[in-house]
């Protein structure tokens, strides 16, 4: 297929919708919260988010706990990360936008193809939209992201994309150079590591542990940090046994900082990494907030920002990414 857009398609019930040129194909479900189920590189048939083997995407209410849930592909986590009161009300595990049935528009010309989608928030009454662009020969999605306040009072939020990516040992993780902080909360296997590293290592056992690194599943290892101070708007993934990377870019002054959670076998079995770029730290909002690392919208206000997910053959590793979007090995 050279470039179309089909609505005509539904996955386990859910309508879906498929955005498609010469090299990627993206399916996205707009009844499960506008989720990214698959991008998929064609010429090496090379699916790169994880789907849950056990859990299939489905209509889900609110208040779903989302670890139970959680079906994989890529989900936006708004205004929290785990159950929080904001501003007097309770907000949801993982918020708002994941568990929304999304209004969507498609489109398609000779140059590219698309779909606007759309949300109104039921708590925090913020009209969201995201548009997602896909180009002729380019094996690229382009996102457009719109967060508008329809409320009467300043409302403060976290915002975080949740790609989930398949990965093997042979796949590398790569950020730019930055400092990892860990969550006392939530040490996984990194418990008695110290509590900051530079980018890639941690220490550990009187070793430095390489972070870049995904271990086998036997190991169970089971990660999670704050990626701050970020001297890069980008993070990557590459597939060092096909020469296959991918990478998010985005702007740094919104996403100010990169989480990641990574299970290799380490919790419930699954064998995920989700590079998550964020607007703050940590999870627990009333401490984001107390550190003044939260976004506010005002009444009225648009944030809005644009996000490109590039695929892109012939690397080991991403060591940069240069002014046009395209990334480079390390040295």
């Amino acid at each position: 297929m050279k470039l179309g857009v089909s609505t005509d398609w539904s996955y386990r019930g859910l309508r879906a919708i498929v955005l498609e040129n010469e090299l990627l194909r993206a399916v996205v479900l707009p009844e499960a919260g506008a989720k990214i189920w698959q991008i998929t590189y064609k010429p090496l048939d090379a699916d790169l988010l994880w789907n849950n083997p056990r859990v299939p995407p489905a209509r889900l209410p609110l208040n779903s706990r989302y670890d139970d849930v959680w079906s994989g592909g890529w989900d936006e986590l708004f205004p929290n990360d785990e159950v929080a009161v904001i501003e007097g009300e309770s907000y949801p595990d993982h918020g708002e936008l994941w568990t929304g049935e999304w209004h969507s528009d498609s489109w398609s010309n000779v140059d590219e193809v698309g779909v606007r989608l759309k949300y109104f928030t039921p708590i925090s009454s913020i009209e969201v939209e995201k548009t997602i662009r896909l180009g002729r020969d380019r094996s690229e999605l382009e996102f457009h992201h719109r967060f508008t306040n329809r409320g009467r009072t300043a409302f403060p939020f976290l915002w975080k994309l949740h790609p989930a990516m398949a990965v093997t040992p042979e796949h590398r993780i790569d950020f730019p150079p930055m400092q990892v902080l860990l969550e006392p909360a939530f040490p996984g296997t990194l418990a008695g590591a110290s509590d900051y590293g530079e980018w890639p290592l941690i220490k550990r056992d009187n070793y430095n542990l390489d972070l870049r690194c995904v271990t086998p599943e036997e190991a169970r290892q089971l990660y999670f940090f704050y990626g701050t101070q970020m001297k890069g708007n980008w993070c990557a993934l590459t597939n060092t046994a096909t020469g296959l990377a991918c990478r998010l870019q985005f702007d740094s002054k919104v996403f100010q900082c990169c989480w990641l959670f990574a299970t290799y076998g380490g919790w419930r079995n699954y064998n995920v990494a989700v590079l998550e770029p964020c607007t703050g730290y940590p999870l627990n909002f009333e401490a984001m907030k107390a550190a003044g690392r939260h976004r506010t919208l005002a009444p009225g206000e648009t944030l809005q920002t644009d996000v490109r997910f590039l695929v892109q053959e012939g690397l080991r590793s991403v060591g940069c990414v240069d002014s046009s979007g395209r990334m480079s090995e390390a040295t």
